[in-house]
């Protein structure tokens, strides 16, 4: 059913042929872009990872691209011009949390090596799953209060940051296409609790709905974009000893953070 729904939402939104998937190791952005492959898309996956850091989703990416015959480009996001991108996303993109610096910045150098004018990912799946430990402590016991931690992730202005992120698609004049944000994926996922969409392994309704996942060996579980990509750490090495960004002396980027958006 979720195959169906997803190359259903993408045939809806897609008018191209070309296509760019935004693609790393994880379930959701491999489902979409299984998803346009069947309803006929030529697809070239997009991948990244800092200068000289390879990291999983990025060779998982070549890897898949390469058992599908998809055309797959890696763009290796420099470290040398942080302060300037710190800057930049402030104002140009209105980041106002460390999410939203954090998960933008390696995607001002992704979309200006896009050639394809539709740009398909995964983004904001996790969020039907409750994934994060906040959900996991708090959230899952009942359908009630699972489905009050998921309405709260999926409003406008938080999704993942996804406004954010659309602004640099904008910028590049790029049409962003986030199938799993569409109604009816909603109500594919909102009929369901936490235990059956994570037991007995997470997002198996979605492995179990493609069965090329089987052509691919072992898939990792969530993993934050920020962490998995080390930028966090990038992020804390030339920041916080940064006096001009982090002008008040502060322990954690999301106080600095906090600081530009008050200035």
């Amino acid at each position: 059913m979720i195959a169906k729904l997803l190359s259903e939402e993408i045939e809806k939104a897609s008018n191209d042929i070309n296509v760019a998937v935004l693609l790393s190791g994880g379930v959701d952005s491999i489902s979409v872009a299984l998803a346009a492959h069947r309803v006929g898309k030529k697809i070239t996956a997009y991948t990244f990872h800092l200068k000289d850091q390879p990291t999983y989703d990025a060779s998982k990416a070549q890897e898949i691209s390469k058992i599908m015959n998809w055309s797959c480009k890696t763009i290796e996001v420099p470290v040398d011009n942080v302060i300037q991108d710190f800057i930049r996303l402030r104002r140009e993109v209105d980041c106002q949390k460390k999410t939203h610096y954090e998960c933008c910045f390696p995607f001002l150098y992704v979309y200006p090596q896009i050639e394809e004018k539709e740009v398909l990912s995964g983004w904001a799946a996790d969020g039907y799953y409750g994934v994060s430990k906040k959900a996991n402590l708090h959230y899952k016991h009942t359908m009630e209060k699972f489905n009050e931690f998921r309405e709260d992730y999926f409003l406008l202005d938080h999704r993942a940051g996804y406004l954010w992120h659309k602004k640099i698609a904008d910028v590049h004049n790029k049409i962003f296409i986030t199938p799993y944000l569409t109604e009816s994926v909603k109500q594919f996922f909102w009929t369901k609790d936490w235990y059956e969409l994570n037991q007995p392994f997470q997002k198996h309704h979605v492995v179990e709905a493609f069965d090329e996942f089987s052509r691919f060996g072992a898939v990792k579980k969530h993993i934050n974009l920020q962490l998995g990509s080390g930028v966090d750490k990038l992020f804390e090495s030339v920041i916080i000893p940064d006096k001009t960004i982090n002008y008040r002396n502060r322990k954690r980027i999301m106080d600095i953070c906090k600081d530009w958006r008050n200035r």
